[in-house]
């Protein structure tokens, strides 16, 4: 009989934790803003700021709820360009529809540019491809985007996903810049394996993991996804190239988060020793 209190306590904060995990946190957004430094920048992109969103999941309810919020938050900090890690919609093709004209509501001065994930193809690539064309953002799929500052370039690459599609790095840089850096999405963040043989990349830009949703404290995520389990989360340095894996803003069809925020990525790039040591950016970890 002396259990039951201890029993019904511990059903009560399973419940409650459950409740948190389902309503609240997935609406929690946290915005994280690091500073990337790179050496050979051009001068004109010192201070470049590219905003990093992913894994939207347009068709899931709570998801598609609070995307006025997300892009609201975005267009707050006037970045140069926005960036969107694919995994733009999920399940139905209403969903994808009906954020169309929120996602037209994204501003940045070098436009809004996408890459493909494996859920956009369960959805239709085709009708991703539109829908995004219809919101004014280019997608990517093994291609590349100069920004020109003067004499100076920039690249915006894009891979294919590469459990649904056919990434093809040579595809996607055929034709840039020789000297040019180069900022690479690609959904999963396992491809950095295969990005790191190029010089020119100076940071890879993925999601595809949600940073594992669920994160036990001490023991991290318990289920990260294909292609997402050697980088799970946050920003690591790979030999010259850095990575970002962003947690995204939404989920899939299992709504849950703990101790996993939902979040917006704003990544300032500046001239400088590829290593911070002032303690003033971000920790790249160094993983060979």
């Amino acid at each position: 009989m002396k259990k039951r209190p201890l029993v019904t306590a511990l059903g009560a904060a399973l419940a409650a934790a459950g409740w948190y995990g389902w309503r609240i946190e997935p609406r929690w957004l946290r915005v994280v803003h690091l500073t990337l430094p790179v050496s050979d920048l051009p001068p004109a992109f010192d201070g470049y700021r590219i905003a990093h969103l992913s894994d939207l999941h347009l068709g899931v309810p709570l998801t598609q709820d609070h995307l006025p919020d997300v892009i609201q938050a975005v267009n707050r900090e006037h970045p140069d360009l926005i960036a969107i890690t694919g995994d733009v919609a999920t399940g139905q093709r209403d969903g994808l529809a009906d954020g169309r004209d929120q996602l037209a509501n994204l501003h940045a001065l070098d436009g809004v540019w996408a890459c493909t994930g494996n859920h956009d193809f369960f959805v239709g690539v085709e009708a991703v491809t539109a829908a995004l064309a219809g919101a004014g953002i280019g997608l990517l799929r093994n291609d590349h985007h100069v920004i020109a500052r003067g004499p100076d370039r920039l690249v915006i690459a894009g891979v294919d996903d590469m459990v649904r599609g056919v990434a093809n790095l040579g595809a996607a840089l055929n034709g840039a810049p020789e000297n040019s850096p180069v900022i690479l999405l690609a959904h999963e963040p396992d491809f950095a394996r295969i990005a790191i043989a190029e010089p020119r990349i100076i940071l890879q830009l993925s999601g595809h993991t949600h940073g594992g949703q669920i994160r036990l404290p001490g023991l991290g995520a318990p289920v990260l996804p294909k292609l997402g389990q050697l980088y799970p989360a946050g920003a690591y340095r790979i030999g010259a190239m850095a990575l970002y894996v962003t947690h995204g803003t939404g989920t899939g069809r299992f709504v849950m988060r703990f101790n996993c925020r939902p979040e917006i990525a704003f990544i300032t790039l500046r001239r400088g020793a590829a290593q911070s040591t002032d303690g003033t950016g971000p920790v790249w970890r160094e993983l060979c």
